[in-house]
């Protein structure tokens, strides 16, 4: 794994330009326009975040990472979720972008979201301290996938899950990697069950996406 991050709008407000860098290797030097498009408003009708979170069924008090958490579009609404009396780890490897997600969360009255530095090879998340570890459009560009996996394995608590949302690898979609780049729903779903885990997939709730969750 070289990057937790990815360009989300490949197709939108940045235009064609991210293209010019490896999927590893994406340069966010410029935070500012990364922030800006990471929260392009017509992402919300794609990505459904109220209807992922509301999907996922969290319960106040939980603890979850967002792994690959960039801007923080999704810690946001899964801090919401988990109330005051819960924890939302932020997870990534670029920590520029920390500033602005505290930023946007204080803005909505969020305190309860706290950020981790990762690193290549692991999320630095304490073990056995997570309720749910949440990877949205991020688990295609992990290398070495069944370490990384049973890394996340340890970081959960008793009963807890990994939900992966990434994107279909046999449509034709406005948004995303390329098709060669994307991995397959039941890809991800084998990879969970050779780890040990109990496996729920949605097909439908996103147009562009699946979901595939794991549990202990």
């Amino acid at each position: 794994m070289k990057k937790l991050l990815l360009p989300l709008l490949l197709c939108g407000a940045l235009g064609a330009e991210p293209h010019k860098h490896h999927h590893h290797h994406h340069d966010f030097s410029d935070i500012p326009r990364w922030v800006e498009a990471f929260e392009e408003s017509s992402r919300e009708a794609w990505q459904k975040p109220a209807a992922v979170v509301d999907y996922l069924q969290l319960k106040p008090g939980q603890v979850v990472a967002d792994v690959g958490a960039s801007s923080g579009y999704f810690s946001r609404p899964l801090a919401k979720a988990v109330g005051p009396s819960g924890w939302v780890f932020a997870v990534d490897i670029e920590p520029g972008f920390f500033a602005p997600m505290h930023k946007l969360a204080a803005q909505q009255g969020i305190h309860n979201l706290a950020t981790i530095l990762a690193t290549a090879s692991s999320s630095n998340l304490p073990p056995a301290s997570t309720d749910l570890i949440f990877i949205c459009d991020t688990w295609h560009h992990i290398e070495n996938r069944p370490s990384y996996l049973e890394h996340l394995k340890a970081c959960l608590r008793p009963g807890g899950r990994i939900a992966v949302v990434d994107f279909f690898d046999d449509r034709d979609i406005p948004v995303g990697p390329k098709k060669e780049e994307r991995l397959s729903p039941q890809s991800v779903s084998a990879e969970f069950q050779k780890a040990g885990l109990k496996v729920e997939q949605n097909l439908t709730l996103l147009p562009y996406q699946y979901i595939v969750v794991g549990q202990l």
